[in-house]
């Protein structure tokens, strides 16, 4: 490449008839300044053009990372909501599990109430068959006292009232077990 000094100091042969030597040394000066902006321009373009590439790359390294970053954040975005889900589905099946485990307690103390209830209402129907048992005897028993005593005294009939009352204190001894059990079953 040919500098602006080359230019300045460059001599022509001088021949008859030739050029005017100050023309040509004019023109050459201002070639050569135009050459010398034009030089001056190009390194300033150059050096301009290496700023821009060195700021491309920095752009470009920094898109990279921008761009991986944003990868990574989807990624984790991703990984997060498929975590929650899981998370969720884990808790529902435990919620389910759990309730379907009340439910089965809840059933079963159900069935255990309802044997307790009908055993309950068998004992009082057992309890009632009892008492009406022992009221019809006593009833009995009153029935045959008045009959008895009704009777005018003999000594056969004093016998028969001795009978009648041993027979009577005999059974009023079952018949108080009889209440008691029926007071400790109530």
């Amino acid at each position: 490449m040919i500098t602006p000094l080359e230019i300045r100091q460059h001599n022509f042969k001088k021949v008859l008839r030739g050029y005017d030597p100050e023309e040509v040394r004019a023109f050459l000066q201002s070639v050569s300044q135009e050459w010398e902006k034009s030089l001056e321009e190009h390194r300033k373009i150059k050096s301009d053009l290496e700023k821009t590439k060195s700021s491309l790359e920095h752009f470009k390294e920094m898109e990279a990372i921008l761009h991986k970053t944003l990868l990574q954040a989807e990624q984790s975005s991703k990984a997060t909501l498929e975590n929650a889900k899981k998370d969720a589905e884990l808790k529902v099946q435990e919620a389910e599990y759990k309730a379907n485990e009340i439910l089965s307690s809840i059933q079963t103390d159900r069935r255990q109430l309802e044997r307790e209830i009908n055993e309950l209402i068998n004992r009082r129907n057992d309890i009632l068959q009892q008492l009406k048992t022992f009221l019809a005897n006593q009833s009995d028993r009153i029935r045959t006292f008045e009959t008895q005593e009704a009777l005018p005294y003999s000594p056969e009939n004093d016998r028969s009232r001795q009978s009648f009352f041993d027979a009577y204190f005999a059974e009023t001894s079952d018949v108080s077990n009889i209440a008691v059990e029926i007071a400790k079953e109530l």
